[in-house]
């Protein structure tokens, strides 16, 4: 008794593909990551430019420092920055797979 079938592979051909653009390096815009319903969802603000403006850094080079990050760990739900930017960028990457 032979029995066959068939079935579209396309979406899991176009994961595939997906998935080896991911473990290439990309730059990603800071508001790209770190969306307003991110930053609402997560801190005491309604978006990145009032969580930037609020933080009191005079350019975004200073994102990231020390101070930047007592910042972050006293008006989110994160213990710093580094935390911050690892949910936003597992939430990413969420959103470009579900894409």
């Amino acid at each position: 008794m032979n029995v066959s079938f068939s079935w579209d592979d396309s979406e899991l051909k176009k994961l595939q593909q997906y998935i080896d653009t991911l473990s290439e390096q990309h730059e990603v815009k800071l508001a790209d990551l770190l969306t307003d319903n991110f930053i609402r969802k997560y801190s005491d603000f309604q978006t990145l430019q009032v969580l930037i403006d609020t933080s009191g850094i005079k350019n975004t080079e200073n994102i990231g420092n020390e101070s930047f990050s007592i910042f972050v760990s006293t008006h989110t739900n994160f213990t710093s920055w580094e935390e911050m930017v690892k949910v936003a960028t597992a939430e990413y990457v969420k959103r470009k797979l579900g894409d």
